[in-house]
């Protein structure tokens, strides 16, 4: 079971994740976040659960979580930021995760366009964030999934040869606890300071940074070199030698 105290004693912010909603099982972390953003529940209020049963990813995509070995949060941002710039959050959140796990493992992992946390060319995590505009304003809600303590068997078969585990790469059990508080860390501070930094830092943890990909968009699927991603998120990329944009879509290495 997920240890609060433990986790506080790592948290370093000054107020995402301080307001903690432990929840044993739930649908969705997600779901959970609007109901107690409706709610009136403070900034940065943090929902995790460790037994997340019908996880939702981009795409309608199902994702899986295990029970007392995944990191399955989401947390709610009162946001003030302008429109375009919401659309950094997902950069934003993927260079936390990989500054947090670094920081709490020593363990190099890196991003994928637009969402993907990546581990040895494995899928370890995702990230699915909404926002919406209520009575109380904007809301925007930051969910994640991590596969940190799984073995191969807890992984579902059709995604196996395709996921990883921290685990299963490095061969021991890492701490849940010192793992979230050290991404939302490193959330606040670049949330706080160095939003309009996120591009290159998003850059230096691409694992396809000027590599050939196929992507996967409304106009059908291309192949094409990824060169990097535009000041609002989107992908560039050159296809029949011409650089296009791409405002969503699924790169596939």
């Amino acid at each position: 079971m997920f240890s609060k105290e433990l986790y506080q004693n790592y948290l370093r912010t000054t107020f995402l994740g301080r307001e903690f909603n432990y929840q044993p099982k739930t649908n969705s972390t997600n779901e959970a976040a609007w109901q107690c953003f409706i709610d009136g529940t403070p900034d940065g209020t943090l929902i995790l659960t460790d037994n997340q049963t019908s996880g939702k990813g981009r795409r309608q995509n199902k994702w899986n979580s295990t029970p007392d070995k995944s990191l399955t949060f989401s947390f709610i941002l009162h946001s003030e930021l302008e429109l375009e710039k919401i659309g950094l959050l997902p950069l934003l959140t993927g260079i936390s995760i990989v500054k947090g796990i670094t920081a709490a493992t020593a363990i190099q992992t890196g991003l994928k366009w637009p969402n993907d946390i990546m581990l040895n060319d494995k899928k370890m995590g995702g990230i699915l964030i909404e926002s919406k505009q209520t009575g109380n304003g904007l809301g925007v809600v930051v969910g994640v999934g991590l596969n940190i303590n799984e073995n191969a068997q807890d992984i579902p078969h059709t995604p196996r040869d395709n996921a990883i585990s921290l685990a299963m790469f490095s061969g021991q059990n890492h701490s849940r606890e010192q793992i979230l508080s050290a991404i939302l860390n490193e959330f606040e501070t670049l949330y706080d300071n160095q939003i309009d930094s996120i591009i290159p830092l998003w850059t230096d943890h691409c694992i396809h940074q000027d590599r050939e990909v196929s992507f996967h968009s409304e106009r059908g699927k291309q192949q094409g070199i990824f060169q990097g991603i535009s000041s609002l998120g989107h992908a560039e990329i050159q296809i029949n030698g011409k650089t296009q944009t791409f405002p969503s879509g699924m790169v596939v290495l």
